[in-house]
């Protein structure tokens, strides 16, 4: 009996390196302090690629082309008309995308937080739960980088994504499951909420030095008594002046929110996490009056207002932050409104007729809208493609963006009130993915 060898082939390289002009899995969105760019997280949920990547897609292309097809109905070759919505435009995705500007980083990103160095330069903390790692990212000169590489869609280095304390593995490492992120411009640092664990950690993040984790605070929450499970999800920030933010942080498993403020020793030691006051969600839900599982955070720009969306009743809760005469928020329910069920992020934005909420809900491919003024009331409902992951808004271009995990792509939406367009889909970037 004779035997034939067989050669196995291993792929190369570049047949496992993402795209870097497309779209795959995209998860978390942020725009630019001055509205140019957005920043998108492809999570390379299936593993085709050997990496997940950060992407910067170019606004001023997204408006042109938007302007060009809903005011004179023309449009490049590279889009199609959608046959059955016939206000939007679908586009390669590739015509949005600078080149050579992203990177790769580890897979299963989440969210993306956008931290203004000051120095023209901006920062990105992108949570990455496959490692887990959160990544760290600087863009200068039109361009992210992560590494010491010059060659384009480089991969993020170690430096560049933090797994321990103060980048030292004989220390603590990080909790699983990194989930959402906020950084704060004034005070310099980051917070990253863990999903599974109900930890919180602290990243320092100044100017000219690495970002370095420097805190984690565990089981802030506790868990859930009737299903077991815990988790910090939500993270948002209230000004607080030049030291930086009120930190508020929800919960999978609570009917609280809790509050930190960042200490910085005068010794130049590491700064650490101040466990502030909490308050509890006691304005919906059942006979006693608590709701968990919140979801997406976000403070109006006065930062008197802090909207909410909870799970468990599906609902978008509206906050009195302002301050009382003691100078503290005051932290009171004031409305709410049902809203779709497996609600996630949020989004607000005034482009002309008083602030508005926007939400994504996955399961529906919907996103829902909502006046909060008076008694807070949906408003209108937006089918924006399959599997709506993350809402991130562009004031000055009247524009909200949202990222279709299930389909590749990203939504744009106008938000511009008194146009036959308003909360409509008039662009979609990158073709439909098949079911």
């Amino acid at each position: 009996m004779s035997f034939t060898a067989l050669g196995a082939c291993t792929a190369s390289g570049d047949e496992v390196t993402p795209p870097s002009d497309q779209f795959f899995f995209p998860t978390g969105l942020a725009v630019s302090p001055d509205g140019s760019k957005l920043f998108v997280a492809n999570a390379n949920s299936e593993l085709r690629w050997d990496s997940g990547s950060v992407q910067v897609v170019d606004l001023d292309i997204v408006d042109q082309i938007t302007a060009n097809w809903v005011d004179l109905g023309m449009y490049p070759t590279d889009c199609n008309p959608d046959p059955d919505r016939t206000e939007t435009l679908t586009c390669d995705e590739a015509m949005f995308i600078r080149q050579g500007a992203g990177v790769r980083i580890g897979n299963f990103a989440t969210d993306i937080a956008v931290q203004d160095m000051n120095d023209g330069s901006l920062r990105l903390i992108v949570p990455t739960r496959g490692d887990p790692s959160i990544a760290w990212i600087d863009y200068a000169n039109d361009a992210l980088s992560c590494s010491k590489s010059t060659e384009s869609n480089a991969l993020c280095d170690d430096a560049h994504r933090l797994s321990y304390v103060l980048n030292n593995a004989a220390l603590s490492s990080l909790p699983e499951e990194p989930f959402a992120a906020y950084a704060d411009s004034n005070g310099q640092f980051a917070v990253v909420t863990h999903l599974t664990t109900g930890s919180v950690t602290l990243i320092d993040s100044r100017p000219g030095v690495d970002a370095q984790v420097t805190d984690i605070v565990g089981g802030v929450f506790a868990a859930d008594p009737s299903t077991g499970l815990r988790g910090a999800t939500g993270v948002a920030g209230r000004s607080n002046g030049a030291d930086g933010s009120i930190v508020y942080v929800g919960s999978r498993s609570e009917d609280r929110i809790q509050t930190f403020t960042v200490g910085r020793p005068v010794n130049d030691a590491p700064p650490f996490l101040l466990a502030g006051n909490y308050f509890f969600l006691d304005g919906v839900g059942n006979n006693s009056g608590g709701s968990t599982d919140t979801r997406g955070m976000a403070f109006s720009p006065s930062g008197e207002r802090m909207y909410l969306v909870n799970r468990r009743p599906p609902s978008l809760q509206v906050i009195d932050t302002s301050l009382d005469e003691g100078g503290f928020p005051r932290n009171k329910f004031v409305g709410n409104t049902d809203i779709c069920r497996q609600a996630s992020t949020l989004a607000l934005i005034d482009a002309g007729a008083g602030e508005r909420a926007y939400m994504t809900c996955f399961q529906d491919g919907d996103i829902y809208v909502v006046d909060p003024t008076g008694v807070p009331h949906v408003e209108n409902v937006v089918t924006v493609g399959r599997g709506p992951y993350t809402i991130t808004a562009a004031p000055s271009r009247k524009k909200l963006f949202v990222s279709n995990f299930l389909e590749d792509t990203i939504a744009v939406i106008d938000a511009r009130p008194n146009v036959p367009t308003h909360d409509r889909v008039v662009l979609r970037l990158g073709a439909v993915r098949a079911p």
